[in-house]
């Protein structure tokens, strides 16, 4: 299928904000695709560097590309949720797949894993990616392949990647379902999300190849205090409920709702331990999940445990602790 036209398009949507350092080497990347047919949606919010100036030079040295490429620039900051939906809801293409602008992937990246889609007869397709640090690169060394409900699992509690960049998705799950990030989440619009489309996906595939570079910067999510991740966590934990009253789960999509709600349980105790809901959701988890869910932090565990037992003075240690 190599540089070879196929009726089969690929729309991949970038959001662009503040990239002009990393801008260069994502976009040629982009371009340079082996695969021919592919729609790129690139979504402007409101940069403040040259990003946009740096993006239009960039197509213009592609010229057989420049006709697929759309650029959208937003009037106001929207945020990457907004961004992401804008891009989704313009495609056109048979599938979708994300891209973030500091990031880059392989040259054959999107060949590979539409392969990987048709001959699998696949909705979603997962491939491996690469840790790119100021200093190093690593592979992510955890990635195997795993059924629909323990995906679905481990994508609620975390030990599952939730970013939409390395995800493969036939636009009609998104479509027909309306699988669009929504704005209250400025953060986390990908976990939103990501578990749903793999619950409307008849088949997911795996390639376990490093084929798109994650960049790992300061400030990313995981740095971010998770005091500010409180309101975000408990709006999905709240998404993550009203998904699952109205679609069937099982056991183990069960064992995974548990799990993130006691994670959330343990955020909240440590972090905002003021907030309304926490003494609720507190008494709704039994002591015995609380002990065996290994999926979340050691301390949250202690914290809640000693919560469940009246020991309010081992929190507190906790939390000095943590501060």
């Amino acid at each position: 299928m190599t540089n070879q036209p196929h009726e089969t398009k690929v729309s991949i949507v970038v959001p662009v904000y503040n990239a002009e350092p990393y801008l260069e080497q994502c976009v040629k990347s982009l371009m340079m695709q082996t695969y021919t047919n592919i729609e790129y949606l690139f979504v402007d919010d409101v940069s403040s560097d040259g990003s946009v100036n740096l993006l239009k030079s960039l197509i213009d040295q592609y010229p057989s590309r420049k006709a697929q490429c759309k650029i959208f620039e937003n009037k106001e900051n929207k945020g990457v949720a907004y961004c992401r939906r804008l891009g989704m809801k313009n495609s056109t293409g048979d599938y979708i797949i994300h891209v973030d602008s500091d990031d880059y992937i392989a040259l054959d990246l999107i060949e590979k894993m539409l392969s990987k889609a048709l001959d699998t007869q696949s909705d979603v397709v997962i491939c491996n990616f690469t840790r790119v640090y100021e200093n190093k690169i690593k592979v992510n060394p955890v990635f195997v392949e795993l059924g629909r409900s323990e995906l679905i699992k481990r994508l609620l509690i975390g030990t599952a990647h939730n970013a939409l960049w390395n995800k493969l998705v036939k636009r009609s799950i998104i479509v027909d379902n309306n699988l669009y990030p929504d704005d209250s989440f400025r953060l986390l619009e990908d976990k939103s999300i990501t578990f749903r489309i793999i619950y409307f996906a008849s088949k997911v595939a795996f390639l376990d190849e490093p084929l798109y570079f994650y960049r790992k910067r300061e400030n990313s999510l995981t740095d971010i205090n998770q005091r500010i991740l409180m309101p975000m966590l408990k709006n999905l934990m709240r998404l993550v409920d009203d998904f699952f009253n109205t679609h069937q789960s099982d056991e183990i999509i069960d064992s995974g709702i548990k799990a993130f709600k006691v994670g959330i349980a343990g955020s909240l105790l440590i972090y905002k331990p003021e907030d309304d809901d926490l003494k609720v959701l507190i008494e709704e988890i039994p002591k015995s999940i609380i002990k065996t869910n290994t999926y979340i932090p050691f301390y949250y565990r202690v914290a809640l445990y000693a919560q469940k037992l009246g020991m309010p003075w081992i929190v507190s240690m906790i939390r000095k602790i943590i501060d």
